[in-house]
């Protein structure tokens, strides 16, 4: 799937192209890091690229969620992703490594997003 295609839809759109065999997660994963990889460079907009991660949860199986498939970006400040690194908020912080999700990145797992980066903040890029 290329990204002119990707952004026709809108995340239900992609999910119920998943749903229907017409796209696999694997392919909305590429066409989002490909987009990432052509603007990132310019626009500084991602701090931490978990694609390995990505793609061991579709690799895994993905919970029949109403996005299953998705690619996702989580927010820095807030969201604790277990086992990888927080690098935004308070300087006490920096770098924090959470041991588990917290509650709302749990409910984006069971919704079937595929998480794959952080983006930056103010006080993170």
């Amino acid at each position: 799937m290329s990204f002119e295609e990707y952004v026709r839809y809108d995340a239900l759109g992609l999910a119920q192209l998943v749903r229907r065999g017409e796209v696999s997660p694997d392919e909305l994963l590429d066409a989002a890091l490909a987009r990432m990889a052509a603007v990132n460079p310019r626009i500084n907009a991602v701090i931490h690229l978990m694609e390995a991660r990505a793609r061991a949860a579709i690799a895994a199986g993905l919970p029949d969620g109403p996005f299953r498939g998705v690619p996702f970006l989580i927010k820095d400040l807030i969201m604790a992703y277990g086992g990888e690194p927080m690098r935004g908020g308070p300087r006490l912080l920096r770098d924090y490594v959470p041991p588990r999700d917290e509650e709302l990145v749990a409910r984006f797992n069971a919704a079937g997003l595929v998480i794959l980066a952080r983006p930056t903040h103010p006080s993170s890029g």
